[in-house]
């Protein structure tokens, strides 16, 4: 087919003249920035401004081959592994992980009736420590370390979290995070014990009709220091007494736990078979079923504990996608997850599944809603500013996901499965 000269150069001026895509004043170079593009009027206002909000995303694609085997493709938006932030509740994931892979340590180290649901009670051998040894909640209302990672993804229990920091103890936590080359992750305190030594960790017994283990306390020596930068943040912060310091507040003896890390430790809960051994925990194929249960679903479908439903909806702890209603979720597209909500910051790590239309993706984000940059004063701009961005996100890219074309349809069967109960 012949096409006369002046049509080409019109139709050739008319590409020309289009505007360059653009976002938050830059141009376009990846599909994510595409999707930023394509929402600029959700997205821009936020995105122009670092400074403030400090938006770190990854988007992580995903292709099936023949053999259903996942391929990943990352894409970046201001992600920086070295630029700190509060992870808040995110690090609850590596200790979960960390304490299914313990369990199975110790099994094969000679207590073989160990498991994630034997009963455990924790002593008090310091003024601080807690004697834990009953939970309402529980099955037969005894603590467990499967009852603990259950409280941790579904609601984000901050007790719950404190007791597999003790299971655990600081030095294992770190030692082990850096031998699996999460070396941008610092575990180095508990959550709501002010004055408490995170030094110590409360000793424990296992039993069933007799002690199974008894571990004693724990002690770390190590001293373990942030190495990434920006740790101090914002113009003032409320203190112990509730008097405004009108200085930057440190975070530099907080928590860290990179964006970039929590993507590739998601992937190695996902799809351990196709992330490098090294990332990898020591888990059975019964234990990534626990996790992608407990991480799918919502609260009401929770059966240990029940929790209220006016509490806490469906988009409690999705802020992808449902962080912005308490609507009710039909469950087709579902959220597997680890959340974080603290000092301003709000932080989501996912893997999004949409059943009907047989989309996955990973998606990965944190936010800084503290617009007058005072901390530690409960006055954060989350409803305002930081769950209408990651819920609009999460909607963004699955909408992208959902028109992209795959020469394989993916087998979301093993997470669908996951959902179902008895996963205990």
């Amino acid at each position: 087919m012949r096409i006369w000269l002046p049509v080409l150069l019109a139709a050739l001026s008319a590409v020309s003249c289009q505007p360059a895509l653009k976002i938050a004043g830059k141009r376009v170079s990846n599909p994510l920035e595409r999707i930023l593009a394509t929402y600029s009027a959700d997205f821009d206002s936020i995105l122009s401004r670092p400074d403030i909000y400090e938006v770190q995303i990854i988007y992580t694609r995903i292709d099936r081959d023949k053999q259903q085997r996942p391929h990943f493709t990352s894409y970046h938006w201001n992600a920086d592994s070295t630029r700190y932030f509060y992870p808040a509740s995110t690090v609850k994931m590596p200790l979960a992980l960390l304490a299914l892979e313990r369990i199975n340590q110790l099994k094969r180290a000679g207590y073989p009736l160990l498991s994630r649901n034997t009963y455990y009670a924790m002593d008090s051998v310091r003024m601080y420590q807690q004697h834990y040894y009953e939970d309402a909640g529980a099955p037969f209302q005894k603590p467990g370390i499967a009852h603990d990672i259950r409280q941790v993804f579904v609601v984000s229990d901050n007790l719950a979290y404190n007791h597999l920091f003790d299971f655990l103890g600081r030095e294992r936590i770190n030692t082990a995070l850096r031998a699996k080359g999460y070396t941008r992750t610092g575990i180095v305190h508990r959550f709501n014990y002010p004055g408490r030594d995170n030094r110590y960790a409360s000793p424990i017994t296992f039993y069933d009709s007799k002690p199974l283990l008894q571990q004693a306390e724990q002690f770390d020596s190590t001293t373990w220091r942030n190495p990434q930068h920006h740790l101090q943040k914002g113009v003032g912060y409320r203190d112990a007494r509730d008097s405004l310091v009108r200085a930057p507040f440190d975070f530099g003896s907080k928590n860290w736990f990179a964006l970039t890390d929590m993507e590739k430790m998601l992937r190695a809960v996902l799809f351990p078979g196709a992330v490098p051994a090294q990332h990898r925990f020591d888990l059975t194929e019964n234990d990534y079923a626990f996790l992608l249960h407990y991480m799918g679903i919502f609260p009401r479908e929770c059966a240990f504990p029940r929790y209220d439903t006016a509490a806490y909806w469906d988009g409690y702890v999705k802020f992808f996608l449902f962080g912005d209603s308490r609507a009710r979720q039909d469950g087709s597209v579902r959220v597997f997850n680890k959340v974080g909500e603290a000092y301003g910051t709000l932080t989501d790590v996912a893997y999004v599944v949409d059943f009907q239309n047989n989309v996955e993706f990973v998606l990965a984000a944190t936010i800084l809603c503290n617009v007058d940059g005072i901390f530690n004063d409960d006055r954060y701009d989350y409803d305002t500013v930081g769950f209408p961005f990651l819920a609009k996100l999460g909607r963004a890219v699955l909408e992208h996901e959902q028109k992209r074309r795959r020469k394989i349809s993916p087998d979301l069967s093993r997470f669908r499965q996951a959902l179902l109960v008895g996963q205990d």
